[in-house]
């Protein structure tokens, strides 16, 4: 009786003070509820009060004897005429009552309402007047806070496949999922309750397979209007203008779930596959793998692991266009050149024109025989890595010729060792903050084996050198105890940390310093997995988890306390 009574008298206060109460209002009611369910009941609490024409003798700037009497009144039964008086006395046309009704021009601009919902004017994820950016999947508006955790969830999936959160607000515990083939959305109950209607979410749970809304085609389910554009206006809101003057880079529309086809990859400077590991556990299908690897040791861990399903070809350099043409065409172009002649931990380091530095125009080359013609509508997308500490000189340079700036991706917020990266490339939301899933691994412990303690929670940058993994100021302490002596990581427990599977790198009779060679030049799998998931938009994967859409699934938030929790 409380928010109803107190809602209901907002409408017997003059006009200059109804927007001061309602601010109040919504505040205390969005700390125990769904700020959007505030938007449905405050209209039914509105009436309510006009029908009961009750008034108040407290002063209307004391506002404490003011709520005093409400209260009273709340709990004494809405006396005089107690609930029969909220009843209608004629018949009420719904619509024109909600868009024609006063408080529509009180709280929302006139032409931002549909159904009691507004579009520009609020925040369509927790319903706040302080917006910051349009929503890019509805017509709606995003507020700062819900903004920042959008970007770092809307690409976020689950081990079944799925998104982790609602593809609308990016919260929600009980999720409903699209059952076309393809698609990985999940819808919440309370958006899909407040925006589309009261007992959407039951309903939708007994159509089995259920078509979400960006699947179908484009219209309105009541407050839920999905945008004609909304493939483009994600890969706005992710893009990154900052550092040094780029024209954008070409933007591919997504590709309609019905329509994608499997993968197409080249990757440069393959190491162990960690590229072809990270597209299989995110569920795509490959239809062809070629790989430029020069040392026997990473093929053999890459063919071993992969059972022969990848194509090697060699040496970079002598890849020809007859071979792009004969192999191709391919979807995706991925690489990392040699970083020694290029960190400046190097202090014989050559830069980038000669010694391996070089390795990177090999790239460079290649990417502009793959890249479309103008006029073909084909999504292309690349990326090239590097290492973040190179020379301001060498990195403004692989700038210019990628044209584009780098983004900054430490594998420290998804594992166990610090991993700095410069990461260009097209792939859409490439700049989104990086957070961790349910199964990272984030500190040492976790990877570790049993019997096993863990001395640091975190561990230096893993090169290929055998130092690198001596902790401390003076890099002498070692990283683990077992049986209360100082012991160094085992290579399994490496493998754990760059988050490979276990013996992983266990091929051929490879010694502990050979292992460790292949595992230091590896790119992390959290990391890759981050990069690469927004290309679900445009490629095929396999069958996901077997769920009906009927089904539902509970998304826990994760281990960093940056990550999203329902709002309920």
């Amino acid at each position: 009786p409380t928010p109803l009574s107190a809602t209901g008298w907002l409408w017997l206060l003059p006009q200059k003070c109804r927007g001061s109460w309602m601010g109040c209002l919504l505040v205390s009611f969005g700390m125990c509820f769904h700020t959007l369910a505030y938007i449905i009941y405050v209209f039914g609490y509105q009436e309510a009060a006009l029908r009961c024409k009750k008034q108040f003798s407290a002063c209307l700037e004391d506002k404490d004897e003011l709520l005093k009497q409400m209260l009273d009144w709340a709990f004494g039964g809405f006396q005089p005429t107690g609930p029969d008086g909220f009843k209608p006395t004629t018949s009420i046309n719904v619509d024109n009552f909600l868009l024609g009704h006063s408080f529509a021009s009180l709280l929302f601009p006139p032409n931002c309402i549909c159904r009691c919902v507004v579009f520009s004017g609020f925040c369509l994820c927790c319903g706040t007047e302080n917006i910051e950016i349009f929503h890019p999947l509805f017509k709606g508006s995003l507020c700062l806070k819900c903004k920042n955790n959008f970007t770092e969830t809307l690409y976020r999936y689950d081990e079944d496949g799925y998104q982790s959160y609602c593809t609308i607000c990016c919260y929600g515990l009980e999720v409903i999922l699209c059952g076309n083939d393809g698609c990985c959305r999940s819808y919440c109950e309370d958006c899909l309750n407040i925006l589309v209607g009261p007992g959407t979410f039951d309903s939708l749970k007994l159509l089995d397979p259920w078509i979400c809304y960006l699947c179908q085609q484009h219209q309105p389910h009541g407050a839920l209007i999905p945008r004609e554009d909304w493939s483009i206006r994600v890969q706005e809101l992710f893009a990154n203008h900052s550092a040094m003057e780029f024209e954008p880079h070409r933007v591919y529309p997504s590709i309609p779930a019905s329509l994608r086809r499997p993968l197409r990859v080249l990757s440069l400077f393959d190491g162990i596959a960690t590229g072809y590991l990270v597209l299989k556990d995110l569920g795509f299908k490959v239809e062809k793998y070629v790989a430029s690897e020069v040392c026997e040791d990473s093929i053999a861990v890459a063919d071993v692991n992969h059972d022969g399903k990848i194509i090697h070809v060699g040496d970079a350099r002598l890849i020809t266009q007859d071979h792009l043409k004969r192999w191709g065409p391919f979807d995706l172009l991925i690489g990392g050149s040699p970083c020694n002649d290029l960190s400046i931990v190097n202090p014989f380091r050559k830069g980038l024109y000669e010694g391996t530095g070089r390795l990177f125009f090999e790239y460079y080359r290649i990417l502009q025989l793959l890249k479309p013609k103008e006029g073909d509508p084909r999504p292309f997308f690349w990326l090239f890595e590097n290492v973040v500490f190179m020379n301001t000189h060498d990195k403004v340079n692989i700038c210019r010729f990628l044209e584009c700036n780098p983004v900054l991706v430490d594998a420290v917020r998804v594992s166990p060792a610090h991993r700095a990266r410069y990461f260009w490339g097209n792939i859409p939301g490439m700049s989104r903050p990086i957070i961790a899933s349910q199964s990272d691994k984030l500190s040492l412990q976790d990877c570790l084996e049993i019997g096993r303690e863990a001395r640091v929670t975190k561990v230096r940058t893993i090169t290929t050198n055998p130092n690198s993994l001596k902790q401390g100021k003076d890099v002498t302490l070692l990283p683990v105890l077992h049986n209360n002596k100082e012991d160094n990581l085992w290579i399994t427990e490496l493998e754990k940390i760059f988050g490979f599977p276990k013996h992983y790198t266990d091929v051929r009779n490879m010694n502990r310093q050979q292992r460790q060679k292949v595992l230091g030049k590896a790119w992390s799998v959290p990391v890759i997995r981050h990069l690469f998931a927004p290309l679900k938009e445009y490629f095929a994967c396999e069958e996901l988890a077997v769920f009906t859409t009927s089904s539902t699934s509970n998304s826990n938030s994760s281990t960093l306390s940056s990550s999203p929790a329902s709002q309920d």
